[in-house]
């Protein structure tokens, strides 16, 4: 018995020495615990409902579309998010990728009293425009479809004097792998580039090959550029299998173009950069890849890589506008998928200054000997 009491805590010895396996083993399931259970078990969540409303007298909503809008928002399911009524709202849906739009029309307010007057179903039109591309819309849009019936039955049990009409703007239908792959592309670009950095490194460091190197010709930012280079060719081809696949298989329509491709080298040069940050207080292989684990990980899940941030309660929504990754996956799928040019370099600037700050400050903290 002795014997196994002594083999016993050896090897509790070697898993509290391995930092690695005390991530896979306890920390990581707790973190997926916490984040699915906080996007999936969250009571409160609300979805974004833009709103243009038309019928106006002096600058001022009318009696029936100011109680449907007062309706709304009091069901507390809904963020509502005002539109202009001078501008043409199905242009404005499309150009900002919104997916859910009510317009209540000029005129809502006279309809629904000749309705109420003439007991006449479906005089008083509302327009539920939508991207049937999200996964939101429809959940939307049954919300308000169900809103507007229980106005009905509380005016005529049952009579439909308001209505409300559907109108699609997306000009194909996305499915998810649409979605998923440009974030997957995103999340290659993460992985290969922090963990090949932050697990070289402490290798390195372990070895005494910094040591070594501190004595050859080879400069530190050489050295850094080599291994910023070669994240920047394992990342596209990745991309490259993962595009074959999806055109493959799936028989998706993508554009290749200077802007994506841009993206994922200032993507690799950044992640590259962070992994050189973390790396520098990591000490041995093991810390290496829980470090990265606690880094990834959250990210992978909080970017909007495997479902759309419209899914998300808004604290997680607010969190991941401050990820890089939730720029890489959008940018990518504004330039590949849905033909947003603007939106696209919008989010490969943001990335590229993001880029230029980790590799500087990577580099910079970066040491060949150890202080």
């Amino acid at each position: 018995m002795s014997h196994v009491v002594i083999d016993l805590k050896a090897s509790l010895r070697s898993f509290l020495r391995n930092k690695s396996t005390i991530f896979w083993t306890i920390a990581f399931p707790c973190v997926l615990i916490l984040l699915f259970g906080a996007i999936f078990s969250y009571s409160s969540v609300k979805y974004d409902l833009y709103l243009q409303n038309q019928d106006m007298v002096d600058g001022k909503a009318t009696y029936w579309s100011n109680t449907l809008i007062n309706i709304l928002n009091s069901s507390g399911v809904f963020n509502i998010q005002t539109v202009n009524a001078t501008v043409n709202a199905t242009d404005y849906a499309i150009s900002n990728r919104l997916s859910s739009l009510i317009i209540i029309p000029s005129g809502f307010n006279d309809s629904a009293n000749m309705a109420l007057f003439t007991h006449t179903a479906n005089l008083a039109n509302v327009t539920y425009v939508f991207d049937q591309s999200t996964s939101s819309a429809p959940v939307v849009g049954s919300i308000v479809t169900s809103i507007v019936e229980n106005i009905n039955f509380q005016l005529s049990n049952g009579v439909k004097y308001l209505n409300v009409q559907d109108f699609t703007i997306a000009p194909k239908r996305y499915g998810y792998i649409d979605f998923f792959l440009p974030g997957m592309i995103g999340v290659t670009a993460m992985t290969t580039s922090i963990f090949t950095s932050v697990s070289i490194s402490a290798q390195f460091k372990q070895n005494g090959v910094f040591h070594k190197l501190a004595t050859t010709p080879l400069r530190r930012y050489e050295w850094i550029l080599s291994r910023t280079v070669y994240n920047v060719l394992i990342t596209f081809l990745g991309m490259a299998v993962m595009l074959i696949l999806g055109v493959a298989v799936f028989g998706m329509k993508m554009t290749v173009d200077a802007v994506s491709l841009f993206m994922v080298a200032m993507a690799s040069l950044m992640f590259t950069g962070l992994g050189m940050i973390i790396a520098r207080f990591v000490k041995d292989p093991d810390g290496a890849d829980a470090a990265a684990n606690v880094i990834t990980f959250p990210m992978m899940f909080l970017s909007g890589t495997f479902f759309p941030l419209s899914q998300m309660p808004l604290f997680l929504q607010a969190i991941a506008q401050v990820l890089p990754l939730t720029y890489v996956s959008d940018g990518l799928r504004a330039s590949m998928i849905f033909g947003q040019t603007q939106t696209a370099i919008l989010n490969t600037a943001i990335i590229t200054v993001l880029g230029i700050a980790c590799i500087v400050i990577g580099s910079w903290i970066t040491k060949w000997e150890e202080d």
